[in-house]
């Protein structure tokens, strides 16, 4: 398990190996990766791929990286679907589309409940963390 702390929140992975990417099938280097704020109490956990040529998170950067990825899919859900989709190059017809601007939608729904802040806090909650791990 690897750990890291940015400013009140405390992140933790822990390597599991036991589920394909669902981007990559033949990567299997799956983390669960918490999320505890100790502000507020508030706790979510995610799904987190590390590469094939660095497969197990072993690094406050790392975890911390872990966690930009995650805030900011839920900031990329914020948009609206026509917006997400020209943002990220997808046709607005394309179900792949939809299901991921959904799961970014619910990283939104518990990114905002346990780091406590609000819409436009969480592109100042990612900004500051870019600064660390992006």
């Amino acid at each position: 398990m690897c750990k890291a702390n940015f400013k009140n929140i405390r992140v933790s992975a822990v390597y599991v190996g036991d589920e394909a990417a669902p981007f990559m099938p033949n990567n299997y280097n799956n983390h669960r990766v918490s999320v505890y704020n100790a502000r507020n109490g508030k706790r979510t956990s995610f799904k987190f791929w590390a590469s094939i040529m660095n497969p197990e998170l072993r690094t406050r950067y790392e975890v911390l990286n872990a966690l930009y990825c995650f805030v900011s899919d839920a900031v990329s859900g914020l948009d609206s679907f026509e917006d997400f989709c020209s943002n990220f190059g997808y046709d607005t017809d394309s179900r792949e589309a939809e299901k991921t601007w959904k799961t970014c939608k619910r990283s939104t729904d518990k990114a905002l409940r346990v780091l406590g802040v609000s819409r436009s806090g969480l592109y100042d909650f990612l900004n500051d963390l870019s600064e660390i791990a992006a």
